[in-house]
């Protein structure tokens, strides 16, 4: 195989993988991640109250 065709080819390679990752990391989805449930581990029991009291 000629470097040019090789050149072409691993540009396509690294291309679509790049195109693939940026499109995973912006795509949304709701099963993954806290949400809007409210039932998120990481967030604090102070913060939990402070959400209570906001919405009231």
């Amino acid at each position: 195989m000629s470097p040019a065709i090789q050149t072409i080819v691993a540009l396509a390679i690294v291309a679509v993988t790049a195109i693939w990752l940026v499109r995973r990391a912006l795509r949304r989805d709701p099963a993954r991640g806290c949400g809007s449930s409210g039932a998120c581990g990481a967030v604090s029991p102070e913060v939990k109250k402070l959400r209570t009291r906001l919405k009231q």
